[in-house]
């Protein structure tokens, strides 16, 4: 009766756990991200290109997980896909355009009221970026750009549904220069490294909407 009643207890105990005790987190994000800077600024072998003038938009779709070494304090990795929407600009007379951009890296998140009903939090990151614009028909047909993110800032506050469950508005930066760049024309696949002269900040101001689970 007694190693039942133990049973039970720790079974209790366990159910009734706060959120911040979880030691393994999985986040769930999806949002708007608007492209911010230059993919490179002009050098002896090509002009500015702004972020811009490429895509006009993008849908990212997260998951991360994350190891709890506190109540306040996790680390861990994410991945990210966007489907992208191509600006007019770059388009142009092509029949169809589309993109991506996806991104891999690691992360430090910091909660600053973990046990509330409302958790603000807010959490630093790098990783590295590829970034794909398509057309069907026109001149160009493909370019890939894809190098180090160095500054990936985010904040949000969480609503804590339950002690598994939380849910919220984020707001992020994703930033950093990209070092290398491809493209895919009428005379073939071209690839070169960008000089470091030429290599600019550019990034995506995010904004959407995360779930937190905590296993």
């Amino acid at each position: 009766m007694k190693k039942f009643l133990s049973a039970v207890s720790i079974a209790a105990a366990l159910a009734f756990a706060p959120a911040a005790t979880a030691q393994v987190v999985l986040d769930f994000k999806v949002g708007y991200a608007l492209p911010i800077g230059n993919i490179e600024v002009a050098s002896p072998v090509n002009e500015t290109l702004a972020m811009s003038d490429w895509w006009s938009g993008a849908v990212p779709i997260e998951v991360a997980g994350r190891y709890r070494f506190t109540p306040n304090i996790s680390a861990g990795v994410y991945f990210q896909w966007n489907p992208a929407f191509a600006s007019a600009t770059a388009c142009g007379s092509a029949a169809s355009c589309s993109g991506h951009d996806m991104r891999v890296g690691i992360e430090l998140v910091y909660d600053i009221v973990p046990d509330g009903a409302m958790n603000p939090w807010f959490s630093l990151g790098t990783g590295w970026e590829w970034t794909q614009f398509s057309a069907t028909g026109g001149g160009l047909t493909q370019l890939n750009v894809n190098g180090w993110e160095y500054l990936v800032v985010q904040t949000g506050l969480d609503f804590v549904l339950s002690k598994a469950f939380g849910i919220g508005p984020y707001v992020g930066l994703f930033g950093g220069n990209y070092s290398n760049i491809s493209w895919r024309n009428a005379s073939g696949d071209n690839f070169r490294a960008i000089d470091t002269s030429a290599r600019s900040f550019h990034g995506w101001v995010q904004l959407g909407v995360k779930g937190t689970v905590n296993l």
